[in-house]
């Protein structure tokens, strides 16, 4: 025969915060996918982050770049980077910009705004099956 358990004065007490909030809209997105992940829907994307260079490739990768769902250039300690935010309709861009710059030096491949294994070599073709004859 078991015993319940006595409750103590903390278990009586009630919640202090709230398990779940009900307005979202202020947190970040990060803070959101580790609070309440999946709790806020946005498309799938993959990235292209490459160093900035003077070479025609990289000049024509920012133009076409221009056109992503999102176009950022920020610093890396003394080396100006950009990164180019993808979504599924926009695979043939991507192609585009990932054949000119993907195989440069520094340059990386992220799912979802992170960092994944085998970005090149299997995320990036994997994003292919989007693009669409014009």
């Amino acid at each position: 025969m078991t015993r319940d358990r006595v409750e103590t004065f903390a278990d009586r007490l009630p919640p202090v915060v709230p398990k779940v909030e009900e307005d979202i809209e202020g947190l970040s997105d990060e803070l959101v996918e580790i609070l309440y992940p999946g709790r806020r829907q946005k498309p799938f994307s993959l990235s292209v982050v490459f160093d900035d260079s003077e070479d025609d490739a990289v000049m024509e990768a920012k133009r076409l770049s221009a056109r992503a769902a999102s176009f950022t250039t920020f610093q890396e300690g003394s080396i100006t980077r950009h990164r180019a935010d993808f979504e599924t309709e926009q695979a043939s861009l991507l192609r585009d910009v990932a054949s000119l710059v993907g195989a440069r030096p520094g340059s990386e491949i992220l799912v979802a705004g992170r960092k994944a294994p085998y970005g090149h070599e299997l995320w990036l073709p994997l994003m292919f099956f989007f693009v669409t004859a014009p």
